[in-house]
């Protein structure tokens, strides 16, 4: 999958002229499952450093089965973040929709010859949040189906536009709720793409508990992290659930579909594949909306 990864990412190092400065290497269990962990860091002054608590601070995180592969997702992860933060500071901000949605939603980056790849993993990024929130805001139903995995649930979307997206929770053996989801081209793919992040999320806020901490104090998004873990949030969590929506689907409006060229280019495509947001609420400080 990442073959050509090896050639465009030869230079990549900042030792070699590149933007990542490092290569952080690790290991993680998911369900007897053994994954390569990796963590890129750019070099300082290309993006904002970010103050994080509960998860890590690095630029780019990959996991896979490879260690290579996990090394290229983490590199592509970095790119996709300087390539976010770049832009957002240009003049050119509106002209892939930053203006509408500010995040780094629908973004995806990938060392290939062409651009397809990197434009369809955008695509199922921007279907995996156009559902996450128009679910939350009660605009999309989904259906509640068992997966793979003991004790892991699904929330299960279906968009006529050509993607499955899920939310999987589970309540952990330690006593807290975690979540994890994703997009792909059917229910088992993305389910086996969001276990991967139900798991990380597991790791982080037992790491963060076992410390003896409660909220965090900062970051939002780790508030909000946080929050639906403990059992008010899953409450919540489980009201949403509950809850049908009695409207049509709402219609997926792409509102960007394009590159984003930068001097990042040299080492991958980034692409921006966006549906407009059904509001601004996901970007504000509220601890109890589910997006993180």
């Amino acid at each position: 999958m990442f073959s050509i990864g090896s050639v465009r990412y030869r230079s990549v190092l900042s030792a070699d002229g590149g933007p990542i400065e490092c290569i952080e290497e690790g290991e993680l269990t998911v369900f007897g499952d053994r994954l390569s962990q990796a963590n890129a860091r750019l070099k300082r002054g290309l993006v904002p450093k970010r103050d994080m608590q509960i998860f890590s601070d690095a630029d780019g995180t990959g996991m896979h089965r490879l260690p290579m592969v996990a090394r290229h997702i983490a590199v592509s992860e970095a790119l996709e973040r300087w390539a976010y933060h770049e832009t957002m500071r240009s003049s050119k901000r509106a002209a892939f929709g930053f203006d509408i949605d500010g995040s780094s939603n629908g973004m995806a980056a990938f060392p290939g010859l062409f651009v397809g790849r990197a434009r369809r993993r955008a695509f199922f990024e921007a279907a995996e949040r156009f559902c996450i929130l128009n679910w939350w805001e009660r605009r999309l139903d989904g259906q509640i189906r068992e997966t793979d995995w003991p004790g892991v649930t699904a929330v299960s979307f279906v968009l006529p536009i050509g993607a499955n997206a899920v939310i999987l929770f589970m309540r952990s053996s330690f006593g807290f709720y975690v979540y994890g989801h994703a997009a792909a081209g059917s229910f088992t793919e993305a389910c086996k793409h969001a276990v991967v992040e139900l798991v990380r999320h597991e790791c982080v806020i037992r790491c963060w508990m076992l410390a003896g901490h409660s909220v965090p104090a900062g970051d939002p998004f780790e508030r909000r992290a946080w929050f639906f873990s403990t059992d008010e949030g899953h409450a919540r969590f489980r009201e949403r659930m509950n809850y049908h929506v009695d409207r049509p689907q709402p219609l997926a409006e792409v509102i960007c579909d394009s590159e984003i060229r930068g001097p990042w280019s040299a080492y991958a495509t980034i692409w921006r594949y966006l549906f407009r947001p059904p509001s601004r609420r996901f970007m504000e400080k509220e601890d109890g909306f589910f997006y993180w």
